[in-house]
């Protein structure tokens, strides 16, 4: 069996599904990985000395035709590492994916505790910049943000999750903080990005709307999906603001990494309804 160099992962990994593959959660931290997995039943885990540690179990509740494989692995923080992961993950055969993340909010609509639901990323992380040029768009797949809308309302937690368009960067501490000597231009740029209406920052979305847009084979009609139809989508808990004054407050960020995680299990759960029904 051939494995992946950095997930130390192969094709039979991530097999499942009935032939459409596991569905894969990627959180940035590794401790989330290790939370999110509490939820699965009957959990092998695979270690990995880069932290990447990857666990493969599936979701027992009432999905309609059984149970749902799933694997969780966590990619690193930005785009880089993410890059990396997610390569490796779509070489193996991943087709359903959907980040697990935090983000700070650029909106005082949305507060900490909450949850949002990424519709698309600005891309201002430049690693996509070497798969699409600046002008190709970060989109999350229709069917992964309407399985996750669809998992918070199953939750209730429609009043606490938003949709919206998310902004990935490179740099936490520049280009959102304002630290060091582009400060003041990074925050102009962020207010722009405000009254564009974007409404959370984080870091690694865009990357993986491009690199699952990249992975697509032909377009389906919408009555149903090709087998080779990549869908990515992405859950976020608002941690906190991105005012560069803000408190951080550790308890809310505890209540929205949970409220994330439970969009994204009941998203995955209603995901694998409808792909098991052909859409």
């Amino acid at each position: 069996m051939s494995l992946q160099h950095h997930i130390l992962l192969g094709p039979e990994h991530l097999e499942g599904n009935g032939g459409l593959g596991r569905y894969v959660l990627v959180p940035g931290d590794p401790g989330r990985a290790d939370r999110i997995a509490t939820h699965l039943k009957d959990v092998e885990k695979r270690g990995n000395p880069r932290g990447h540690h990857a666990h493969l179990g599936h979701l027992e509740d009432d999905v309609e035709g059984g149970p749902v494989d799933v694997l969780v692995i966590s990619s690193g923080m930005g785009s880089g590492s993410s890059e990396i992961i997610l390569q490796e993950l779509l070489a193996c055969g991943a087709r359903r994916l959907v980040r697990v993340g935090s983000c700070g909010s650029m909106t005082e609509a949305i507060a900490p505790g909450q949850v949002v639901i990424a519709t698309g990323a600005v891309r201002d992380e430049r690693t996509t910049h070497d798969y699409a040029p600046p002008e190709f768009p970060a989109l999350a797949h229709p069917a992964a943000v309407e399985a996750l809308r669809a998992g918070a309302r199953s939750e209730g937690l429609a009043e606490e999750t938003f949709l919206g368009i998310c902004h990935s960067k490179a740099s936490f501490y520049a280009r959102e903080f304002g630290h060091g000597p582009a400060g003041k231009a990074n925050l102009e740029y962020c207010a722009w990005l405000r009254r564009c209406g974007v409404v959370a920052s984080e870091m690694e979305a865009s990357t993986l709307f491009v690199l699952a847009a990249a992975a697509s084979g032909p377009p389906a009609p919408i009555g149903g999906s090709a087998p080779s139809d990549c869908q990515a989508g992405a859950v976020l808990a608002v941690y906190a603001t991105d005012d560069p004054e803000r408190d951080f407050a550790p308890a809310l960020a505890v209540e929205s990494e949970r409220k994330a995680i439970r969009v994204a299990l009941a998203g995955v759960s209603v995901w694998a309804a409808r792909d098991r029904s052909g859409g």
